[in-house]
C-alpha cells in the first residue's frame, strides 16, 4: 500500500502541517510541534509568548524527517550551509541545516489525515 494511502502518524502529520504552506528546518518543525496552541490564543500584543510542552522529543522529530524524506512524503529544498551536499542530494549529518517542504505525496497523505479527522469530529 502506498504511504499516501496509509494513516500517518499524529507526528507525521503535525510535520507536514507544519510545512503545508512554507519551507521549515529542524528548530521551526520542533517547536511547530511542541506549542500549545491554547495558551498561545491568551497571549497577547504585549506580552506575546508560546507555552511549550515536548510531546515530542527532538530526536523523534529528527527521526521522523529522516523516515518522510525516505517516504517521498517531503523533500529537501534549500540548505544553509554551502559546504555540505545539496539537494537533492542529503548530508544526514548535517541535517539541520536544510529546510524541507512537502512533495505533491506529503500533501495528498495531509489532505487525506485532515479530511479522515473532520469527519470524526
Amino acid at each position: 500500500m502506498e504511504q499516501s494511502k496509509s494513516k500517518l502518524t499524529e507526528l507525521q502529520f503535525i510535520i507536514l502541517d507544519g510545512m503545508v504552506d512554507d519551507y521549515e528546518n529542524l528548530e521551526q518543525l520542533y517547536l511547530y510541534a511542541n506549542r500549545e496552541f491554547a495558551e498561545e490564543r491568551k497571549a497577547s500584543v504585549h506580552h506575546p509568548h508560546i507555552l511549550l510542552q515536548v510531546r515530542f522529543p527532538l530526536r523523534d522529530i529528527v527521526a521522523e524527517v529522516r523516515n518522510m524524506l525516505g517516504e517521498g512524503l517531503i523533500e529537501a529544498k534549500a540548505c544553509n550551509d554551502k559546504e555540505v551536499a545539496l539537494p537533492p542530494l542529503i548530508d544526514f549529518s548535517a541535517l539541520h541545516d536544510y529546510w524541507f517542504g512537502t512533495t505533491a505525496r506529503g500533501i495528498e497523505a495531509w489532505k487525506t489525515y485532515s479530511g479522515d479527522k473532520s469527519r470524526k469530529t
